[in-house]
């Protein structure tokens, strides 16, 4: 039985958890958004763009494991955060100063691996604390929505008022500030040894969780050419950064309503209608992506996001906490980032020499994903839902 916190704690741990989450997820907002125009500024070509972005993908998702590993070794999961982040920070000041484009794919790579190794972390945080403490998993995790939203806002503004390497000066002070807050987040101790080193042999021997971790990577998956190429494509078509940073910030703003409501709303969802509803919203808005070249329509396919990723993130993790056994959540967090990781490298890979052929069919070829994540997510079994959408209590067992 769970340890029973006292009320004023809980919400101190909850309000820790979700500044972290925050902190990496600002990070995240000026990464996402705008490194692919400072690339871009740097004369790198989609092919180029997609490399830098896809390569170092695929290489994490080799040293993840031994990063994940690593941190176990660690006194908490803070005290590895604070180090990675710190890490990554470091290794950002290069290209910052030597910009050329195997000095970009060597040290930016070498920052993201670091850096990626914190979505588990914060997760597992989290996680620890709904499965210890009743503290509300959508509540707390939409905090870290609300600091992509602030994060796209202010690198938008530092790319429309600041020229060069604004933008990445941004993206390491982030990245800094994020390694001091991980030292006061709430300290999780790392899980005891366990025969499933890393989770991934686990994660796909449950036949719900394998289900569930390939139907929603794929709907998660297809973002990859609009975090490639979304933001170019916009600019080519006269958007501002201004204006670029609102559309990817409105997109979030969905997203953290999402997670706000998610419990009132949708007292009875499990994780198969919320997959399957991200993997609908994913045909509909890369197959019309292409066309909403006026802001109007731009921001209103953006509605979209809240489904593509907020509810496909929620039935994930509502079936990891379906089906985790204590010692494992981080685990299966790493494999769920691994499953993620993969799928969005390959498409990034893709869409660059789609992209250059035609941007329409880069983006069409990624509403195609939402075909086969849409079958699978209607074969997981009703009513999936670990603690009511993080709530806490008991495992509700299938309808």
């Amino acid at each position: 039985m769970a340890y029973e916190m006292p009320l004023g704690a809980a919400r101190t741990y909850a309000i820790r958890s979700a500044a972290f989450s925050a902190s990496m997820f600002f990070s995240n907002g000026i990464y996402m958004p705008f490194f692919p125009i400072w690339l871009a500024s740097k004369d790198l070509g989609p092919g180029q763009i997609s490399i830098v972005l896809a390569l170092p993908l695929l290489i994490r998702i080799l040293v993840s494991p031994a990063l994940v590993g690593l941190a176990d070794r660690l006194p908490s999961l803070r005290v590895a955060g604070a180090i990675y982040a710190f890490v990554a920070a470091a290794l950002f000041l290069v290209p910052f100063f030597a910009s050329s484009f195997w000095v970009i794919l060597i040290f930016t790579g070498a920052a993201l691996m670091f850096w990626s190794a914190l979505g588990p972390f914060t997760e597992a945080v989290i996680l620890y604390g709904v499965r210890e403490h009743g503290i509300d998993y959508a509540r707390v995790r939409l905090w870290g929505s609300a600091g992509f939203m602030s994060g796209s806002l202010v690198a938008a503004a530092a790319a429309q008022h600041f020229a060069g390497n604004a933008v990445l000066a941004v993206l390491i002070c982030a990245y800094t500030t994020a390694g001091v807050i991980a030292l006061i987040s709430p300290r999780v101790p790392a899980p005891p040894p366990a025969a499933e080193k890393f989770g991934l042999k686990k994660a796909f021997a449950d036949p719900v969780l394998r289900r569930a971790l390939i139907a929603g990577t794929l709907t998660l998956g297809a973002h990859g050419v609009f975090y490639s190429f979304g933001t170019l494509y916009w600019q080519a078509h006269g958007f501002s950064s201004t204006m670029i940073g609102s559309l990817w910030a409105f997109s979030v703003a969905v997203e953290v309503t999402l997670f706000g409501v998610a419990k009132k709303l949708l007292p009875n969802w499990g994780a198969r209608r919320f997959i399957l509803a991200g993997s609908a919203a994913g045909l509909v808005r890369w197959s019309l992506f292409p066309f909403a070249v006026a802001p109007a329509s731009a921001f209103a396919l953006q509605t979209l996001h809240g489904a593509t990723f907020g509810m496909t993130h929620l039935g994930i993790m509502m079936t990891i906490g379906a089906v985790a056994t204590p010692g494992h959540t981080a685990r299966l967090q790493a494999a769920y980032q691994f499953c993620h990781s993969s799928m969005i490298a390959l498409v990034m890979a893709a869409g660059g020499p789609l992209f250059r052929i035609s941007p329409t069919l880069a983006f069409f070829a990624a509403a195609t994903l939402a075909l086969p994540a849409a079958y699978l997510a209607n074969g997981l079994q009703r009513g999936l839902q670990p603690q009511s959408v993080g709530s806490g209590g008991e495992t509700r067992a299938a309808e």
